[in-house]
């Protein structure tokens, strides 16, 4: 019997994120900016004004993956690091007005694809997939 990967559950999970990566990094290339990106983008117009280390938590980012993340959209103008007031040794993440303008562009993005993933899935079983995707992430953390 040949090996047939998508029907084990890890890997089918894994192109899933990557199908859906890909699929958001192409509706967002016009706009320069990664999925990566724009997930802290969408944290920040959120919640504004987190450190870095409040930043990693929200998103799930390693602190040295968001450094690198931060120092690109810095460079973009996306945000700004400002110094945390009575702690001289961290920083505030803020979002720019530029970095803002992106907001509604990235949900749009977002729901867009999240439709077609879901194209055909009828709304109990929609309802039902993200009830056991929220379990299997529980089981994991």
């Amino acid at each position: 019997m040949p090996f047939q990967s998508n029907n084990i559950f890890g890997i089918l999970i894994a192109n899933i994120r990557n199908h859906l990566k890909n699929n958001l990094e192409k509706k967002l290339q016009e706009h320069d900016i990664s999925a990566a990106q724009s997930i802290i983008i969408r944290r920040l117009c959120e919640k504004d004004n987190l450190t870095q280390k409040e930043l990693a938590k929200d998103t799930y980012f390693k602190q040295s993956s968001l450094t690198l993340l931060i120092d690109k959209l810095e460079k973009k103008g996306l945000v700004e690091r400002k110094n945390k007031k009575n702690d001289r040794r961290a920083y505030l993440i803020c979002i720019t007005s530029k970095g803002k303008e992106l907001e509604q562009i990235i949900k749009d993005a977002g729901k867009e694809l999240e439709e077609k993933a879901l194209e055909g899935i009828d709304l109990h079983n929609k309802e039902l997939l993200i009830q056991a995707l929220k379990q299997v992430y529980s089981n994991l953390k």
